[in-house]
């Protein structure tokens, strides 16, 4: 395997490599006299106050629990549900990622059965997804799997029903917003609650609006000549984004690149795509395993 190293940053430190935040107010004891038999009355109607904080990852589903009086098997049961959503959220970003912004398969790909990786450029041919694609299909990845998780979930006494999931995903910079639109009914007996959460995205921190920019300028570079590419442009727009781009020599003139990131999250990010250029611009050499999501530093 072939990697090609062209810069590093102005620190020293490598950036990328490519072919890319006493006054309390005090209370009078009368006051806190008040406070405490508003607290106890808050406890006599049940706890509701509770779970009435609202959060931008959590739905403000307060009159739910109220129906319910606030029941802990019934508190797993929406516990489960919105962990599948956070969870399929982010390993849906993780796969939109390794799939070069793809959930269902296009028509040029490297296979490698657990997944695959995208043609951006093939010997005069484009195929460079845009934002706005990118959004839609990672809707789709997230309604594939949230659905699976749901389905998977199972509670004694409980009954999960639920609707067609229509998710919409906004990428914006430095975040990706999450909105899952699927009604959701958690039936116990007689009783019927219901769970919305289009109302309440999940956000998370994410470099794709960063990365789709880089990604783009590599590909449209070609447009003018294939043999062609700004090293330097890429260099300066991967520092400024504090990115790293690796470009890796594959079969067939064929280019494996690489951008990843690993500041928004515990986990590293990659985010990868292939250019097939005309020969003999590419040297054949042999197939690397694919490469780690980032390197540390």
């Amino acid at each position: 395997m072939k990697r090609k190293r062209f810069f590093k940053s102005r620190t020293g430190n490598s950036r990328s490599t490519i072919g890319v935040n006493n006054n309390l107010s005090m209370f009078k004891r009368s006051q806190v006299t008040v406070f405490i038999i508003i607290a106890v009355v808050l406890v006599a109607v049940g706890g509701v106050a509770l779970f009435a904080t609202k959060d931008a990852n959590r739905p403000d589903d307060s009159r739910f629990f109220a129906q319910a009086n606030a029941k802990p098997e019934l508190l797993n049961v929406r516990s489960a549900i919105l962990s599948c959503r956070d969870n399929v959220v982010k390993d849906s970003l993780v796969s939109i990622g390794v799939q070069g912004g793809y959930s269902d398969k296009p028509a040029n790909v490297l296979d490698l059965g657990w997944t695959f990786i995208p043609y951006y450029y093939m010997e005069g041919k484009y195929a460079f997804p845009q934002k706005s694609f990118v959004e839609k299909e990672l809707g789709k990845e997230i309604d594939k799997s949230f659905t699976k998780c749901i389905n998977d979930l199972s509670f004694e006494g409980f009954t999960i029903d639920k609707k067609v999931s229509r998710t919409k995903a906004a990428i914006k910079l430095k975040e990706v917003e999450v909105k899952i639109d699927m009604p959701i009914s958690i039936k116990k007996e007689e009783s019927v609650f219901a769970l919305e959460m289009k109302d309440a995205p999940v956000v998370f921190n994410s470099s794709l609006a960063d990365i789709i920019d880089v990604a783009g300028y590599i590909v449209e570079s070609h447009k003018n000549d294939s043999k062609m590419l700004c090293v330097t442009c890429v260099a300066q727009m991967a520092e400024e984004r504090n990115l790293y781009v690796s470009a890796f020599d594959l079969l067939n003139n064929s280019v494996l690149y690489v951008i990843s990131e690993n500041y928004t999250s515990d986990e590293p990010y990659s985010y990868e795509f292939l250019n097939r250029y005309p020969a003999p611009e590419v040297s054949k050499i042999a197939v690397p395993s694919v490469p780690s999501a980032a390197r540390s530093g």
